[in-house]
């Protein structure tokens, strides 16, 4: 049994989640020819935003997860930011795919912080 399951959990899901964002960008890649930067391809371009705010935002997160986890956070808890910070992501990755501008996009933008804010609230309060 892990050590961490309720973060080895969301860790494996957003890893899975890393692979399939990585080849939908190679896809597209392969399909335009493109193997360097975006060639100005809106479709390549909004594919590797997404793929890079995924890569910008979700490792912190996963990290005050665990930690929160590792420091005695209750399983509802941890799951509460797990998959707040889940939803949030895929929220953000589709947005992005179908709609840039739409106000799902900040929302799922707040989902995050919120998981940052909360997460690092909590473990602050249990440093003092």
């Amino acid at each position: 049994m892990s050590i961490l399951p309720v973060s080895t959990l969301y860790i494996v899901a957003f890893a899975l989640l890393f692979v399939v964002f990585t080849f939908r960008v190679g896809l597209v890649r392969k399909r335009t020819g493109i193997s360097f930067l975006d060639g100005g391809n809106q479709l390549l371009l909004r594919r590797m935003r997404a793929h890079a705010n995924f890569v910008e935002t979700v490792p912190l997160a996963l990290a005050l997860i665990a930690l929160t986890e590792a420091n005695g956070a209750s399983v509802a808890f941890t799951h509460s930011l797990g998959l707040t910070l889940l939803v949030s992501r895929l929220m953000h990755y589709i947005t992005l795919q179908v709609s840039p501008h739409a106000l799902t996009r900040p929302i799922s933008m707040l989902g995050t912080f919120a998981v940052y804010l909360v997460s690092s609230g909590w473990l602050l309060w249990q440093i003092f």
